[in-house]
């Protein structure tokens, strides 16, 4: 805006052009995370690629404009660099936020015991089973260019982030000694599909696994269901205990014992003093120590 209204002969353009420099060499610093991160995430790695690369391709344009001083053009070309800085921020935002969002969902709807007459939030098969009708949505929708390419980036950070959380709870499951489940063909149907949303292949191929992705997730859900259902029932059936006595009480017991059948040998004639004074002698011989 500061450049439109801006005469060659001003002072002001040369300033002007300096923070257009000192931009350019920020932007250095941006580049390189982005590119970082679309290693490490390739769902987003065309989109990131193409969008850093036009970006700075302006940004080198507008230095270029302004060399020449040709404001019309350095204008222009940052008018377009700003375009591809806002398409990266609103496509990082918002996978962002759908795959926190998802991924708390996911979480709280694999609870084990979710509270009576708390509505359960959707498992994997049913975040599964969205993507899937948002990509058969897409397919008929004939949207093209760069509107399809960032649908189909968001789509594929979100199948990535399904994928994520069923390996999170295969690895709870291997942690627990549970036999896997078979779980790794399946995420590699994930990582195919993945690839098909990066490239737009919106095939009839792609449809039909990602139908089988959501069917084999839910066989899966269920079947955690009904182990987690036995296991709660074997848990709360009875255990026949054998009675333990402690060994003091137990030695106590056998003491006592030992002193009703020596008692039973005391002539029944015997004076009330001395037969007070032989159980006196009893209880001191079952008390003292062998």
């Amino acid at each position: 805006k500061d450049f439109r209204n801006v005469n060659l002969s001003d002072p002001r353009f040369q300033k002007l052009s300096q923070e257009q420099l000192k931009l350019k060499d920020d932007a250095k610093i941006i580049e390189d995370s982005l590119y970082s991160l679309a290693k490490r995430v390739f769902q987003i790695e065309s989109f990131v690629t193409r969008e850093v690369t036009e970006m700075k391709g302006h940004m080198d344009e507008s230095t270029r404009g302004i060399k020449e001083r040709r404001i019309g053009l350095a204008t222009g070309e940052q008018q377009l660099a700003m375009t591809s800085m806002n398409n990266l921020a609103l496509m990082l935002n918002d996978a962002l936020k759908q795959m926190q969002e998802q991924l708390a969902k996911a979480k709280a709807g694999m609870s084990k015991n979710p509270k009576p007459g708390k509505k359960q939030q959707p498992g994997l098969s049913q975040l599964q089973q969205q993507l899937n009708q948002r990509i058969q949505e897409l397919q008929q929708s004939g949207k093209t260019g760069r509107q399809l390419s960032e649908e189909l980036a968001r789509m594929a950070a979100q199948q990535e982030m399904i994928r994520r959380a069923l390996q999170e709870m295969e690895k709870m499951r291997d942690g627990k000694g549970e036999k896997p489940g078979g779980l790794d063909d399946l995420m590699k149907q994930m990582e195919e599909t993945e690839k098909d949303l990066v490239n737009k292949n919106l095939s009839q191929e792609m449809i039909k696994r990602n139908k089988d992705i959501a069917t084999r997730l839910l066989e899966s859900e269920k079947s955690q269901r009904e182990r987690e259902e036995d296991e709660e029932r074997k848990a709360e059936q009875a255990k026949d205990m054998k009675p333990s006595v402690p060994p003091a009480f137990e030695q106590y017991i056998k003491n006592k014992e030992k002193q009703i059948e020596l008692l039973k040998t005391i002539p029944p004639a015997l004076s009330p003093y001395y037969r007070k004074e032989v159980d006196e002698y009893f209880k001191k011989l079952g008390e003292s120590p062998r």
